[in-house]
C-alpha cells in the first residue's frame, strides 16, 4: 500500500463524536504518562494584513500515530468584536507510523463526524473531542442538564459529542440572534431526542445548567460569573488571539469568560500549561498577572489522568469547576488521525498514491 489521500467526500461520516472522543483520551493519556513532550503547543504566524497560518502536532505511541495539520485562513474583526474568516483555506493533515516513520495519509477538509456531515465549524470535529474529555472527567457524574452559550457550528458539535459519550436529560441553548438560537434548538432535540429550548437570555441557561458549554466567537466576557449555580462545570473553548494583537488587527486580547468564574472556580484545569504560556491569553494567564487567580490553583489534564487531582471533594460540596480547552487538540491528533486512517483502509475509501511512504534510507 502507498500513501492515502482522503478528500472531503471520502472521511465525512467515517468517524462518530464517541469513536473521537475515546481517540482522543487515549492522545492525551499518552501525552500525561510519557517522560517526554508528545505535543508540543500550538504555533501561529499572522501577516498585519490578517493572513493566519496554524499548525498543530501530536505524537500517540499507543496508537502508532504522529500527526501534523496546517491552516491558511484570513482574519477579520466585525464592529461587536467577533472574529470572521473572509478566506479559509482546507486544513491538511499528514499522518505517520511511529513504529516506521512511513507517512501514511494526507486528509484534506474538516473532519465532519457521521450524522452531522451538514454541520460546519473551524477545527470543529477535533475540538469538540478535546474539549468533551475534559468536561467528561471534571462534570459530576450525575450531571444531565446542559447550558449552551452559542448556537453555531462549535455548539452543535460540542453538544452532540457530549451526548453520544454520557447521560443528557435536557439542554437550554441562548444566543443574541433569536432565529440561530430557536432553530439550533430545533434540530438538536430532533437529532438527539431530548428536548432542548432555546431561552431569551444568559441568566436562563445559568439556571438551568449544570454542565455549560461555552461556545461562542466572542471577544468579550459573555457571563456573569457571579450568578453561577454551586455544582456547575464550564468549559470554554475561546483561547488567544495574541498574534492578531501584535500585528495590529485587534486592540485587545479575547476574554470570553470573566474574572468572577475563575474566582469562584474550586478546580480549574487547562488542556496544556505551556498553551497558555506561550499564547498568554486573557482568561487563565491574563488572569494570572492581574491576580485574579494564582498559577498552582490552575492544574492540567495530564494532573486528572494521572491522579494528582481528585475531584470527589469539589463535587461533595458542589464547587464549581472549569476546564479551558486551550487549543488543546493537537495532543490526541496522533491518536484521532490514525483513527480516520485505520477505518478508511477498512472502509476501502479515498485514493492510494501507489508511493513508498518512506524515503530512501542512506
Amino acid at each position: 500500500m502507498g500513501v492515502l489521500v482522503l478528500r472531503p467526500e471520502d472521511h465525512f461520516g467515517l468517524l462518530r463524536f464517541s469513536e473521537g472522543v475515546d481517540l482522543m483520551r487515549a492522545g492525551f493519556e499518552d501525552f500525561a504518562r510519557s517522560p517526554v513532550v508528545l505535543s508540543n503547543p500550538r504555533t501561529r504566524t499572522i501577516t498585519p494584513e490578517g493572513f493566519r497560518m496554524t499548525v498543530h502536532q501530536g505524537v500517540s505511541p499507543s496508537r502508532r500515530g504522529a500527526c501534523t495539520s496546517g491552516r491558511g485562513e484570513r482574519v477579520q474583526i466585525l464592529p461587536q468584536g467577533q472574529q470572521k474568516y473572509p478566506g479559509r483555506g482546507r486544513p491538511v493533515f499528514s499522518l505517520f507510523d511511529t513504529e516506521t516513520a512511513n507517512l501514511l495519509m494526507v486528509m484534506i477538509g474538516e473532519p465532519r463526524a457521521k450524522g452531522y456531515e451538514e454541520y460546519f465549524a473551524t477545527a470543529g470535529y477535533h475540538t469538540a473531542c478535546a474539549a468533551v474529555v475534559g468536561t467528561n472527567m471534571m462534570a459530576r457524574p450525575d450531571a444531565t442538564r446542559v447550558g449552551l452559550l452559542g448556537s453555531g457550528g462549535q455548539a452543535v458539535m460540542h453538544l452532540a459529542a457530549l451526548a453520544e459519550t454520557r447521560s443528557i436529560s435536557q439542554a437550554v441553548v441562548y444566543s443574541p440572534t433569536p432565529a440561530n438560537r430557536e432553530k439550533f434548538a430545533r434540530d438538536m432535540q430532533a437529532n438527539l431526542g431530548f428536548p432542548v429550548k432555546s431561552v431569551q437570555s444568559t441568566d436562563e441557561v445559568l439556571e438551568a445548567a449544570e454542565i455549560l458549554l461555552v461556545c461562542t466567537n466572542s471577544n468579550q466576557p459573555v457571563l456573569d460569573g457571579r450568578k453561577l449555580r454551586p455544582g456547575t462545570h464550564i468549559t470554554s473553548i475561546v483561547h488567544s488571539n495574541k498574534e492578531l494583537l501584535h500585528a495590529g488587527v485587534v486592540k485587545k486580547m479575547r476574554q470570553e469568560i470573566d474574572d468572577e468564574t475563575l474566582r469562584r472556580s474550586d478546580l480549574t484545569v487547562t488542556t496544556n500549561m505551556a498553551q497558555e504560556e506561550l499564547d498568554q491569553p486573557e482568561v487563565l494567564y491574563g488572569a494570572m498577572q492581574r491576580g485574579v487567580i494564582a498559577r498552582d490553583r490552575i492544574r492540567e489534564v495530564k494532573d486528572l489522568i494521572n491522579g494528582k487531582v481528585s475531584l470527589s471533594g469539589v463535587h461533595a460540596r458542589r464547587g464549581i469547576t472549569f476546564f479551558k480547552n486551550a487549543a488543546g487538540w493537537g495532543i490526541g491528533a496522533g491518536a484521532l488521525f490514525r483513527g480516520f486512517y485505520d477505518r478508511a483502509r477498512e472502509a476501502g475509501v479515498g485514493i492510494d498514491l501507489g508511493i513508498d511512504g518512506l524515503e530512501t534510507t542512506y
